[in-house]
């Protein structure tokens, strides 16, 4: 069994196709067939089933994947044990987020890592943090970052950051009250409101806000579902109504003049942003030197 051999394994796996893997290896798509062909025979099984449109693991291919990165990502810490993390560390990070960290943390984050490290590739995908937890676990990501928490055995949590959601209004549009959970439940609930999908972790955070003020959802007069923190923040600045979003992305809309920010005194609206991995995964030196950075980042954020 070759390092050349899994490495192909791995990225059919992630890309689930022959072609797209064939480019990303610098390889044949013969050759690449070639190298599969003997690792079946080496291991004495099918490890994919080959389609028109798309390539799947059998069985026994699920079950060698966890394998089959772990010596790989072996490999490349030994390597780097060796030397040094250095900024010719090369390799591929794919990201799974939801939307406020793919939107408005991770793109920052990631241009000033490539600063540093120029060689590491990201792939960055987006789902709502609900489906991060129900796709994550799929061969194509590496690590995921969600605002809310999930009890799902197969994934570990560190927390990253603080977040905090903020009442965000139409800009011909005033709140004079006081800034208490209180008041500012009075105040939503005559307005239109602008909610986002189910899955969602703003969603969830705003639940717990608005059940511990008596507030169900049914109570609020919502006109609107969004799958996304940029739907919603440009349709309140369109004047369709109101809603709540995430502290960092609302600033972006504020600096531009577009909406409202309302910082409301409630605990309910705090909430943390988590850096997910797989459970017993071992990480590349790639992705453990860009979590790492990220933690570092934020740390001094928060010093």
């Amino acid at each position: 069994m070759e390092f050349k051999q899994l490495e192909a394994f791995v990225q059919i796996s992630k890309l689930q196709s022959f072609s797209k893997a064939s480019e990303a290896l610098f390889l044949t798509q013969p050759a690449l067939s070639s190298q599969i062909n003997a690792l079946e025979k080496e291991i004495g099984t099918q490890l994919f089933i080959r389609s028109t449109k798309k390539v799947f693991p059998t069985k026994a291919g699920i079950n060698f994947y966890g394998y089959a990165q772990k010596m790989l990502a072996l490999r490349d810490q030994s390597l780097c044990e060796m030397g040094n993390y250095s900024k010719e560390c090369a390799g591929e990070i794919n990201i799974l987020a939801s939307s406020v960290p793919s939107q408005y943390m991770l793109p920052q984050l990631i241009a000033d890592f490539n600063k540093e490290y120029p060689n590491i590739i990201f792939r960055l995908y987006q789902k709502d943090s609900g489906g991060v937890f129900e796709e994550l676990i799929q061969y194509q990501y590496d690590i995921g970052f969600v605002g809310t928490e999930t009890e799902s055995y197969r994934y570990k949590l560190s927390s990253l950051c603080k977040d905090q959601l903020v009442l965000i209004l139409p800009k011909d549009m005033e709140y004079t009250g006081k800034q208490s959970a209180e008041e500012a439940s009075r105040f939503i609930t005559d307005k239109s409101f602008i909610m986002r999908e189910q899955g969602s972790g703003t969603r969830e955070a705003l639940k717990g806000f608005l059940s511990k003020n008596g507030i169900l959802e049914k109570d609020l007069r919502v006109i609107a579902y969004f799958s996304s923190t940029q739907g919603i923040m440009e349709a309140v600045s369109q004047g369709l109504g109101i809603s709540f979003v995430s502290r960092v992305a609302a600033k972006v809309y504020e600096n531009m003049n577009r909406i409202n920010i309302v910082e409301i005194e409630s605990e309910q609206l705090n909430r943390d942003i988590f850096y997910v991995q797989k459970k017993d995964m071992i990480l590349t030196p790639a992705q453990e030197l860009f979590v790492g950075y990220a933690k570092k980042c934020y740390q001094n954020v928060k010093s």
